[in-house]
């Protein structure tokens, strides 16, 4: 059974603005390349396929799925996710097979093929006290626990909690330490939440939800859609009202660059794999 924690918002990644300021050390924004996925972009159905490497992206309206390639800046459109609701999309993690757990605003979460955009139910019970609305990470677990390429699937509403993959139950584990937040998680095991509120990326322990370390970003909209994910050693922070830009945050500088001014849709979810790459690519 899940226990509501008192005093605290569920997450709603509502739209507000589309651009804001980048900070004096960003050049100037790329202009973002938009690909339709052809035939033979179907991804392999393994562990940790190449493609399966990227940033997956969810648009709201359309409902539809992309890839994000943060090397070329470019946008690849896999297809509509044509689930059985008529809500939107809200929230997104994918895992290391390649399968997009999708949390619509009707509070169910939907499995989706990354190759495709084919869409599957799964049996997780929505609205449950204190997550009728979430963000979601996948973390890969720590050395010694089930195996080398078991991870766990986070959320974040009014608190931190796991979902068991295999059950569907829902387990609460703290406190949320940012309240209305995003979470994405790496390969090493570091699992990171976002609040577009107030632009702080903060670590959290995943055993209690406490905040172990604090970053400041420059991505800051407290009315805008939002979502974010890790990949080589940076976090992509995806922001905006009609449409979204895209910021890097760099930890090791402490820098935040606008890289794409423009996106040409709005962004309510992102997710990277634990099979992404920790360090920027040499």
């Amino acid at each position: 059974m899940l226990t509501a924690i008192a005093g605290l918002e569920s997450l709603h990644c509502a739209p507000s603005r589309s651009t804001f300021e980048a900070p004096q050390d960003a050049g100037e924004p790329a202009m973002v390349i938009v690909e339709e996925a052809g035939v033979d972009a179907a991804l392999p159905e393994t562990d940790c396929a190449e493609e399966n490497k990227l940033i997956y992206v969810l648009s709201s309206g359309d409902k539809a799925l992309h890839r994000f390639d943060p090397m070329s800046l470019s946008f690849t459109r896999i297809g509509t996710i044509a689930c059985p609701t008529t809500a939107d999309t809200f929230s997104m993690a994918v895992d290391r097979k390649g399968i997009a757990w999708v949390e619509f605003t009707d509070g169910r979460i939907y499995n989706v093929d990354t190759k495709d955009a084919h869409c599957t139910e799964t049996p997780f019970r929505g609205h449950q006290p204190g997550f009728s609305s979430f963000g979601m990470g996948f973390a890969k677990d720590d050395a010694g626990d089930a195996g080398a390429s078991s991870e766990t699937l986070f959320i974040e509403g009014e608190g931190l909690a796991r979902i068991d993959t295999k059950t569907y139950e829902l387990t609460l584990i703290g406190p949320a330490a940012l309240g209305l937040a995003e979470l994405t998680g790496t390969g090493n095991g570091l699992l990171y939440a976002f609040s577009v509120n107030s632009g702080r990326l903060v670590r959290l322990d995943k055993t209690t939800g406490a905040a172990l370390q604090n970053y400041r970003t420059s991505a800051v909209d407290p009315n805008g859609a939002w979502a974010f994910a890790h990949w080589g050693g940076d976090f992509w922070l995806f922001t905006g009202h009609m449409t979204s830009a895209v910021t890097r945050y760099s930890p090791a500088t402490d820098t935040s660059t606008v890289v794409v001014d423009d996106t040409g849709m709005l962004i309510v979810g992102a997710g990277s794999s634990t099979c992404a790459p920790v360090v920027p690519p040499r």
